[in-house]
């Protein structure tokens, strides 16, 4: 019994899906954090504290920066990641449910 036009369209576009997803990740690696650093405004204010944070001068939220993630601690102790992923010229930013966001 041979299988219906419309299963084989659907294996064929979750293939080819698959398949593009696949290759953007290859693309892209985690950056460095001195790439992170040198595109995130307002890092140079940034001073390390003594609980592996750093912290702008008024602010509450601590920040850990390193490679292929930022990282922030809020006032409640809650923490916060993000991936961070480049191809050498781009930066994206992968949140905990995959979303991607360019800067």
């Amino acid at each position: 019994m041979l299988p219906s036009r419309t299963l084989l369209i659907g294996v064929i576009a979750t293939l080819a899906s698959s398949h593009m997803a696949l290759a953007e990740n290859v693309r892209f690696r985690n950056a460095k954090e001195n790439e992170i650093r040198q595109l995130l405004k307002g890092a140079s204010d940034l001073r390390k504290a003594s609980n592996g944070y750093e912290y702008r001068q008024g602010n509450k939220n601590g920040y850990k920066i390193s490679d292929g993630q930022i990282c922030v601690l809020f006032p409640n102790k809650q923490t916060d990641c993000i991936s961070i992923k480049t191809d050498g010229n781009v930066l994206q930013m992968i949140d905990n449910k995959g979303n991607r966001i360019k800067f």
